[in-house]
């Protein structure tokens, strides 16, 4: 029997790529290429170890006759770009909420533009660094409106997979640019760099041609009583297999559901029924980034040509291959297993790699096997990361807010993980390098303890929520149940609910 939207029980995952229809997949893809460019402008930063961008915007050292970046340079061009990315976090929520996620997508696109043509000019550091800020202004939206159109779009049994295309995207931004920095350190003159920004140009141009097959998602169509809209939605999201019949019962459920009855407050983000939502949301939005992501995806490729090695881009790109891959397996088993128990093991692997690093680097003189163990730490930290709390985060962003307050949930959210990344990224430098801390691998001291305090946020305070509806995690938080215990709660879905109005009886499973 072949698999339907809406089906009890768990799903192979054969079964589960069946449901997927055209314009799913279209989705999949196209509404996450924005966060390919996040991936891909974050790793740019590589771009700080070629000597002609060095020799552009760095100063000459009469000591060591060489040029270089100062160090406060190297901080804002790593850290302030984060500010122009909560601005845009902070921005998207209200025109999503207000016009649709339409909107907001074709305004991170032409803000891209803006970014990457400022940059792409540069002839100082100044304006180099406000064309960043202006582009990070567009991965603020992308991870404020992305997982919450493909949080309301996707069926539930296929959530997990295609709300981890984000994190999938940013990975393989990562990978195209490491593999770009690598083509382009060796080639003369300011275009070793220029070009692989001026790359960027692709992604924006995309996204705006395709923008008119986009369909809107439905129930924020509802939210705005826009219902022949939400069914033409819903009908080029189900493809031509769903019946009309179903499309117009699914619609009226929809509608009849008071949790897509208008939109919240900011006040209704933080009471009795939210709060703990909230709460959830801005934990695996922090954690995230506190763990010491940026210290592998902005600092590797400088941290390897420190301890001398000379094929530090090429190691790059290991580490991104690594974590793409990774990500492509998180996609293709977090419907099946769930979400706790991959961030469980995640944070685990996370906190050991960082603690092996930070022991390692407590040597003053490591040989060359301990400075290989050294990489392989990172590498292998990147792969637990990319496999955890880096696509895992974005899928549980995208679910657990309620329906009415989600656009300011996510501002919150991504705002948190927004300000915690420019903390990470502006004292890394500090942390790693001399005249300062000066602390080099034994960082991984630092960011393994956040690890380590990861798995325990992740044992008692994240629920698990696969397979369920929007609509069912709203009875899962309205039930008062422990959320340790959600999986064994019985819910109902909105496909079987055999009247309007909303279900109020959450059943625990026998035994459970």
């Amino acid at each position: 029997m072949a698999p339907t939207v809406g089906q009890h029980g768990n799903l192979s995952l054969l079964q589960r790529l069946k449901l997927f229809t055209p314009m799913m997949a279209f989705l999949a893809i196209y509404l996450s290429l924005a966060a390919l460019n996040f991936g891909y402008d974050g790793l740019l930063v590589a771009f700080q170890a070629m000597a002609p961008f060095i020799r552009k915007f760095g100063e000459y050292n009469a000591t060591t006759k060489k040029y270089a970046l100062p160090t406060y340079l190297s901080s804002l061009m790593n850290s302030l770009p984060f500010l122009g990315k909560l601005v845009g976090a902070l921005t998207c929520g209200p025109i999503s909420e207000r016009w649709g996620r339409k909107a907001a997508v074709a305004i991170l696109a032409c803000i891209s533009l803006v970014g990457v043509t400022l940059q792409t000019s540069a002839t100082t550091a100044a304006q180099f660094l406000v064309g960043r800020v202006i582009n990070f202004a567009m991965t603020g939206f992308c991870i404020v409106v992305t997982p919450i159109y493909q949080a309301e779009c996707a069926p539930a049994e296929l959530r997990g997979l295609i709300s981890a295309t984000i994190q999938f995207q940013i990975v393989f931004g990562q990978v195209i640019a490491s593999l770009v920095n690598f083509g382009t350190q060796n080639l003369e003159g300011d275009k070793s760099w220029r070009i692989p920004i001026g790359l960027q140009f692709i992604v924006p141009v995309v996204i705006l041609a395709l923008l008119p097959i986009m369909p809107e998602s439905p129930r924020w169509l509802i939210a705005k009583d826009r219902h022949d809209a939400a069914v033409a939605s819903l009908r080029k999201l189900r493809g031509s297999k769903t019946s009309e019949e179903r499309i117009q019962w699914e619609i009226e459920a929809l509608s009849s559901y008071s949790g897509n009855e208008g939109k919240g407050s900011w006040k209704e983000v933080f009471n009795q029924n939210n709060r703990k939502r909230t709460k959830i949301a801005v934990l695996a939005m922090f954690f995230q980034q506190i763990t010491g992501q940026a210290f592998t995806s902005q600092y590797s490729v400088v941290f390897y040509k420190q301890q001398g090695f000379t094929n530090a881009f090429l190691l790059g790109v290991v580490n991104n291959i690594v974590s793409l891959f990774c990500t492509a397996c998180t996609s293709l088993i977090v419907d099946n297993y769930g979400r706790r128990p991959i961030l469980l093991t995640g944070a685990f692997l996370m906190s050991a790699f960082l603690f092996i690093l930070g022991g390692v680097g407590t040597t003053h003189h490591p040989n060359q096997s301990e400075k290989n163990t050294m990489v392989a730490s990172v590498v292998l930290f990147g792969g637990a990361y990319a496999i955890s709390w880096a696509p895992i985060s974005y899928i549980i962003l995208g679910e657990v807010s309620s329906l009415r307050v989600k656009e300011k949930t996510n501002d919150l959210a991504v705002s948190v993980s927004v300000l915690t990344t420019f903390i990470v990224s502006f004292t890394i430098p500090y942390l790693l390098n001399p005249p300062y801390a000066n602390l080099g691998a034994k960082v991984g001291y630092i960011y393994g303890s956040f690890a380590a305090l990861a798995v325990i946020v992740a044992y008692f305070m994240i629920p698990e929520m696969k397979g369920r509806s929007l609509e069912e995690i709203d009875q899962l938080f309205a039930s008062g149940v422990s959320l340790r215990k959600f999986r064994g709660v019985q819910t109902r879905r909105i496909e079987d609910w055999e009247g309007k109005g909303v279900v109020k009886e959450v059943e625990r499973v026998e035994g459970s």
